[in-house]
């Protein structure tokens, strides 16, 4: 049996980030001019709407997005995901550069440069779904970082290989703290015709750590976040989530059995290995959520029965698990979205219902027969306490994430990242567009 690997990251977001520090423009001042002299009025530009969490969107003020913020289908629908929505900024990470763009003026702020070749330079492109490529950034108030693939070539006798480079920059600025280049196989042209992911999964005081993963292998690296030296390293394992001072991922290295996958738990700053869980399983996918609480979806080995489990960070005890209704693969236990705050929501065949993401407990679920109610046609991204997404008859809809209820039947649009300022997704051609939070 093929062993499958499987990690999600972050959608949005992701496990140890901060708000960035950009800031609205401010209005201008008596003391801008002469002493009891107002500035024109053009001059002045109205502060920015805000809410948390917004309900409705401004549709008659869209901004249009950098082609590289995402990858649509041919119906319109958002397939990969390459920015990450932190207040008015989107941070994007293409083959070639990490960069910054203002979501409520469209304006780029910075765009820097990744050195070396890409060794996937079409990551961005395409109709179709297409899992390779990078996964959104990871930003925190000192650091934004992004992680791809580089193909380094051949220098005369010395043979080219593939390397996972890892940049750091400053997220008001754009100034490159440090990139690395770690080298993942001796063919530079290795991950063709591949399923390939590289995505950082942690950026604290302590480390940096990033991964690469494919179906052939992965490597988990761990970084000084000050100059980027590798602390750590550790081959066949996937990093999936930041719990504390340890980082939870996939581990295909088990002597048991090479067809089985674990949750294992390493110490962020020196790699060591802290506890191992659903060793008998022959798919893993670690979820993003609460610090308190390690989340994962595992099939398992014998069965190909699908569970959601919520376990304790310190120790890797099982504190709740949930099986899913269907067995169709790695993924069968269906989608989950974390609000940031408190509140995990998964979709199982037809089924929507939530827990608590720091301790595991189921607090409601739809469709809700006795009320006459049913769960959304999909949810897109949860963020502060509500869960956005369309009703079957595909109109935009906000639910509360504690309780359930409808919040917002007139949203304007269904979105895929939402902050304070704005919300960005696609629009009726597909391309990618912010609206500002109109309330």
């Amino acid at each position: 049996m093929r062993r499958t690997l499987i990690t999600v990251a972050c959608l949005g977001v992701l496990a140890a980030t901060a708000a960035c520090g950009s800031t609205v423009p401010q209005l201008p001042t008596d003391h801008d001019g002469p002493v009891g002299q107002q500035p024109p009025a053009s001059s002045a530009q109205p502060e920015a709407v805000t809410a948390d969490p917004p309900l409705a969107f401004d549709t008659s003020k869209g901004v249009t997005l950098p082609k590289t913020a995402l990858q649509a289908n041919m119906g319109g629908s958002v397939t990969s995901k390459f920015m990450t929505l932190r207040d008015r900024t989107g941070y994007i990470i293409a083959p070639e550069s990490l960069s910054a763009v203002d979501v409520l003026t469209g304006g780029e702020k910075w765009n820097t440069k990744i050195e070396g070749p890409a060794a996937d330079p079409n990551a961005h492109k395409g109709p179709f779904v297409e899992q390779s490529g990078p996964r959104p950034p990871l930003v925190t108030d000192k650091l934004a970082v992004g992680a791809v693939p580089l193909r380094m070539p051949e220098q005369g006798t010395t043979p080219g290989y593939l390397a996972l480079a890892v940049i750091a920059v400053n997220p008001e600025t754009g100034a490159k703290v440090w990139q690395t280049n770690t080298k993942i196989a001796d063919d530079q042209y290795g991950i063709s015709g591949t399923r390939s992911v590289t995505h950082v999964v942690a950026v604290t005081d302590k480390a940096v750590v990033a991964s690469f993963a494919q179906s052939e292998g992965n490597l988990t690296v761990g970084l000084d976040p000050a100059t980027g030296k590798q602390l750590w390293e550790r081959k066949d394992y996937d990093a999936g989530s930041l719990n504390g001072d340890v980082v939870v991922g996939v581990d295909s290295n088990v002597a048991e059995n090479s067809s089985m996958v674990q949750a294992t738990a390493l110490d962020v700053a020196t790699g060591q290995q802290k506890w191992v869980a659903a060793a008998k399983s022959s798919a893993v996918e670690i979820l993003q959520g609460d610090p308190a609480m390690v989340v994962l979806k595992a099939n398992e080995y014998s069965s190909g029965h699908a569970f959601l489990k919520f376990l304790d960070p310190a120790t890797g005890a099982e504190k709740f698990s949930a099986e899913g209704t269907r067995n169709l693969g790695p993924d069968s236990y269906g989608d989950c979205l974390y609000d940031e705050q408190s509140v995990l929501a998964c979709t199982d065949s037809g089924v929507l219902t939530a827990y608590d993401a720091k301790a595991g407990t189921k607090l409601w679920s739809l469709p809700d027969q006795a009320a006459n109610r049913v769960p959304p046609g999909g949810l897109t991204v949860a963020w502060h306490g509500a869960l956005y997404g369309y009703t079957n008859g595909k109109q935009p809809i906000v639910l509360d994430a504690k309780t359930g209820k409808d919040l917002s039947t007139s949203v304007g649009f269904v979105p895929d990242w939402v902050s304070k300022y704005a919300a960005a997704g696609v629009d009726k051609e597909g391309s990618p567009k912010a609206y500002p939070v109109k309330k």
